[in-house]
């Protein structure tokens, strides 16, 4: 059962992702050990072909430990899109590159 605080955080996702669409991060990245993977184009995206536009950390309020984040990507050639992560669920098998690529923005986090 959820709780209203629980079902207002996920609308409040929901609409960040909703906005990010709206403003043009329509594709969908997957986060790889050494790397974003683009659903739609079938890419795999180095860490020096993005940068972090965004993010957004959504805590959880039944479960701390299941935070996520959500980030607002561009690529090096200008194409748009998102990542959803989970917050330091497997942390221990990124490589140092992409952990610092997706780290560099945590003082700037936003936290919703």
């Amino acid at each position: 059962m959820q709780t209203g605080n629980a079902t207002t955080r996920e609308l409040l996702f929901m609409e960040t992702l909703n906005e990010l669409k709206r403003a043009g991060y329509e594709l969908e990245f997957r986060r790889e050990t050494t790397c974003l993977y683009c659903m739609e184009l079938q890419w795999w995206v180095m860490p020096d072909k993005f940068k972090v536009d965004e993010s957004f950390y959504f805590e959880s309020v039944l479960n701390p430990d299941a935070g996520r984040m959500l980030y607002a990507i561009s690529l090096s050639h200008g194409l748009k899109g998102f990542l959803i992560d989970t917050c330091d669920v497997y942390a221990d098998n990124i490589s140092p590159e992409l952990l610092h690529k997706l780290q560099l923005i945590k003082p700037a986090m936003k936290a919703l």
